[in-house]
């Protein structure tokens, strides 16, 4: 059985991650300060990938700096760069698109108050208990618990929580 030998690494060989040559111009990094011998190290794609799409979603200016020179340009600019650039413009129209539902939620919830409704009527709360040796769901009322058997409502004092 042949030994192992434990393959030495020189700094020469390392470089920083690519992931921490991108920030924004308030200050914004990924954080990164790993070295590498490779491109990124194990995992900062994603993370170069989700900064760059919160960026995107925020319209803000990505400043990558490479051997001192820096290059501003967008998100989405910096992204077409590597190999991930399509996920990054998918995932920016998806935050675009998930800001835009969230303001009209939040409109109709204040036009609702304003009219003095609720936005939406309240669904009971659904609860699993045990009554006798079987298993059901249904929804309590007061104290007691309201559950379905063959299409038929049923009411009981006598069940356990689940």
């Amino acid at each position: 059985m042949a030994a192992k030998t434990a393959q030495t690494e020189t700094t020469a060989d390392l470089h920083a991650c690519t992931c921490s040559q991108f920030a924004t111009a308030d200050g914004q990094t990924t954080g990164c300060t790993a070295t590498t011998k490779r491109l990124f190290a194990p995992g900062h794609d994603a993370k170069l990938k989700s900064f760059l799409i919160r960026m995107g979603a925020d319209g803000a200016e990505v400043i990558r700096t490479v051997d001192g020179i820096a290059s501003p340009a967008d998100a989405l600019t910096h992204a077409q760069k590597f190999a991930f650039g399509h996920m990054v413009i998918a995932g920016v129209a998806l935050a675009g698109e998930k800001a835009r539902k969230k303001a009209e939620r939040l409109e109709a919830k204040a036009a609702a108050k304003a009219e003095g409704r609720t936005a939406r009527p309240k669904q009971p709360k659904k609860v699993t208990a045990k009554v006798g040796r079987a298993t059901f769901t249904g929804r309590m009322d007061g104290d007691h618990f309201v559950y379905e058997v063959k299409g038929k409502e049923r009411r009981t004092l006598k069940f356990q929580a689940v």
